[in-house]
């Protein structure tokens, strides 16, 4: 089979493995057996109760509400979260390994409860999607740094939006998508987390959840790629200069390349870098944040980053490359600690059915599946979708 993506070949199923898309909010470990089953954890039936009042009759009087209403609402919301989870408890482990002997930006309490007021407000401003137009764009982002998106168009091999799971990284969608760019983004339809977390979270309240998910994201302007099928489509935009989206800092893929993240050391696919060597795209590290208050989400595109060869030693360069976007990344992670504490702690709690831990410091599972189990059981769930 030919490597030449333009080719008339089928691409591999993912460059070698498509990345598998981060957890969604509130899932618990993949893979591992909850003492009680889903659908009677008390905890579970308030999260889920939660989660469809909001998403069926809390859609529409979100979207009808004045959007400064989200914020005392979201702050009530995190601060319930934050108290199921005993004070946010794990997620303060996490950020002390990684930041270690560095000064925090602000006071560790702070930064905690942020993260979960504005966890929630990321998942409330999912219910406006519908509401969201070119002309009502404005008024919930602004786009800084267009200029590099532009010029990385006019070269005409597309550009690849990179990202993080960091604060509401999935307004990059609306924001492009309603400023007549042609977007697609790479990531997995929700409702395949109902087969993914069938013994350990799914109860049919979750699953008319992640439906109606479903239904809000594709109202938007963006074309969908299923992580889980064929990655032509993701060639392709390219070829036809297009934007991609699509996340750096997912759990899926067979081969991995060790970065540096703040004062950790962290696990990641090499698939990024092998759609960029590729395919001659133009990549942008873009982050989404939004401070404590503030009312617009700041949609940052960054200058392109530069190739660096290393002849002979692909995975020396593969590393090297997938370093200089962390190494972007990680500066606004220090930054904003509050922006990507959610998905840290999500990453601590799916690690035992994870191909790869993302971080190598974690305590270790007796019940750590192998890569090839956590492959073989996100690929059965991905076929079902």
């Amino acid at each position: 089979m030919s490597d030449d993506p333009l080719s008339g070949s089928q691409p591999r199923r993912d460059l070698d493995q498509a990345e598998a898309p981060g957890p969604p909010p509130g899932a618990p470990p993949r893979g591992r057996r909850p003492i009680l089953p889903p659908k009677l954890n008390p905890v579970t039936l308030i999260k889920d109760l939660g989660g469809l009042s909001m998403y069926y009759p809390g859609q529409k009087l979100v979207s009808r509400s004045p959007r400064s209403v989200l914020h005392p609402v979201s702050a009530v919301g995190g601060d319930f979260v934050r108290w199921l989870a005993a004070g946010g408890r794990e997620m303060r482990e996490e950020l002390r390994l990684l930041f270690k002997d560095r000064r925090l930006p602000r006071p560790e309490r702070q930064i905690i409860r942020d993260a979960y007021r504005e966890a929630m407000f990321n998942e409330i401003e999912v219910l406006r999607y519908p509401d969201l137009n070119p002309e009502t764009i404005d008024n919930t982002c602004v786009i800084e740094g267009r200029e590099h998106l532009d010029a990385a168009l006019e070269r005409g091999h597309g550009a690849i939006v990179l990202i993080g799971h960091f604060g509401a990284n999935q307004m990059i969608m609306p924001a492009l998508g309603h400023k007549g760019y042609p977007m697609n983004q790479l990531s997995a339809p929700p409702p395949v987390w109902a087969d993914i977390l069938r013994e350990t979270r799914t109860t049919p309240l979750w699953e008319k959840v992640l439906a109606r998910r479903w239904e809000l994201e594709k109202r938007l302007p963006v074309r969908h790629i299923n992580v889980f099928k064929f990655l032509r489509p993701a060639f392709s935009c390219l070829r036809d200069n297009q934007v991609l989206g699509l996340a750096f800092d997912g759990g899926g893929g067979q081969k991995h390349t060790q970065v540096r993240l703040v004062q950790r050391d962290a696990y990641v696919s090499v698939q990024p870098v092998q759609l960029w060597r590729k395919t001659g795209a133009a990549l942008l590290p873009t982050v989404v944040i939004r401070p404590p208050g503030q009312r617009l989400h700041r949609v940052i595109i960054e200058a392109p980053l530069p190739w660096q060869p290393v002849p002979g030693d692909r995975a020396e360069e593969t590393r090297l490359n997938m370093q200089a976007f962390v190494d972007r990344f990680g500066a606004w992670v220090e930054r904003y600690p509050d922006h990507y504490l959610q998905f840290m702690l999500h990453r601590r709690r799916v690690r035992a059915t994870d191909v790869r831990p993302f971080f190598g410091d974690y305590p270790a599972l007796s019940d750590q599946m192998s890569a090839d189990q956590a492959l073989d059981h996100l690929k059965a769930a991905g076929d079902r979708t």
